[in-house]
């Protein structure tokens, strides 16, 4: 029996399929990279946004009070600050790292589905519950969902493929032992129980 099942498996659809896995594995793992870098300058953008909005208010006060002696100093100070207010205001319009994340963060779902569902392939293929027919067509609507969330895809930096990378590779980010899975699974459905 097994070994007719052996027989009905075509080992290169197999190595196809996980060859496309293993891209869209790091396709995804990248968009959350790169959602996550233009997070962080995004919440730069706003802190230092706010923190000159509220030094130009308090040098606006301090020189409406005349609390400094040099008029001159405080309101070129003044003018100064809110020089950089603008220019920052400017900036956040012109770079919507908010807007960016969200968009990588999106693709990075729509690539979430596409790489789940080519792990779902994979262990069908393997477990030759899936003829290899089914599974090339199954495969060509894949490689169509993962076409339609590329085309749609902003571009990733450098700084987020070495972050993909190093998450991928070094901290094993999509990995789980046998027991961790254990842990997350209701008693009923662990396989090491003596373990746990």
């Amino acid at each position: 029996m097994e070994h007719a099942a052996e027989a009905g498996r075509d080992w290169y659809l197999l190595a196809q399929v996980r060859e496309a896995f293993g891209r869209v594995v790091y396709s995804h793992k990248t968009h959350e990279k790169q959602a996550d870098i233009c997070f962080v300058r995004y919440r730069w953008q706003q802190g230092v946004l706010i923190a000159f909005t509220a030094i130009s208010t308090g040098t606006f006060l301090v020189s409406l009070l005349g609390l400094v002696g040099n008029q001159v100093l405080t309101s070129l100070t003044t003018s100064f600050i809110a020089l950089v207010v603008s220019a920052l205001s400017l900036a956040s319009k012109s770079f919507k790292f908010s807007e960016e994340s969200a968009a990588h963060r999106d693709i990075a779902a729509r690539l979430w589905d596409v790489r789940e569902s080519y792990l779902s392939l994979i262990a069908d293929l393997m477990s030759g519950a899936t003829s290899p027919t089914d599974g090339r067509r199954r495969r060509d609507e894949l490689q169509e969902a993962a076409r339609a969330a590329y085309s749609d895809a902003p571009r990733n930096t450098s700084k987020a493929y070495g972050r993909a990378q190093d998450g991928l590779k070094n901290n094993e980010e999509l990995t789980f032992t046998s027991h961790e899975i254990d842990l997350f699974l209701p008693e009923s459905l662990r396989l090491n129980e003596g373990e746990v």
